[in-house]
């Protein structure tokens, strides 16, 4: 019977220190999204990217970020109809074998379109976020990643973009 009751006490030790790291490395991830900058758009080039990789020293968990800055009036797509011609933006994650892709992109909340109904879109600025998990024994390796757009204001369309980053981690 004290056999299982330390088991139990040790399990519970372990899963709370997992949930510590958890935590703490969303936290990091937080922090270098707020931090990571991007140049500042203009008309020329309405839409600026950047992205940097996030990893926690006590895990082999690592994080992409890619952040977009946009020139106040100009959009991007995160959902359209399919009765609509608009092109939405699509998040590029190409990891090398060393590292595995965890879970989902998450993404900044966009914001219903004021002239399309059912168009929801990023404006000034968007955040996209994915976690990865190094292959055991790995120590460096280089992850792909960025974005495919289309920009647009009240005006004009651009044509679509694709805009990567390789990242050294």
């Amino acid at each position: 019977m004290k056999w299982k009751l330390l088991i139990a006490c040790l399990l519970q030790v372990v899963l709370v220190r997992a949930q510590n790291i958890t935590q703490s490395f969303d936290q990091k991830i937080t922090a270098a999204a707020r931090a990571l900058t991007c140049t500042d758009p203009d008309e020329q080039n309405p839409v600026t990217l950047n992205a940097t990789l996030v990893s926690m020293a006590a895990s082999d968990s690592i994080a992409v970020i890619v952040k977009a800055h946009l020139e106040p009036g100009w959009h991007l797509y995160a959902y359209v109809p399919d009765n609509m011609p608009y092109i939405v933006i699509k998040c590029i994650l190409n990891p090398d074998a060393n590292v595995k892709a965890i879970g989902s992109w998450v993404k900044s909340s966009p914001s219903a379109s004021a002239m399309y109904p059912g168009v929801y879109i990023y404006e000034y600025e968007a955040v996209f976020i994915h976690k990865l998990k190094k292959v055991s024994g790995t120590v460096t390796g280089i992850i792909s990643t960025g974005l495919y757009y289309q920009t647009c204001n009240l005006r004009q369309c651009l044509p679509p973009v694709e805009q990567t980053f390789e990242l050294k981690y």
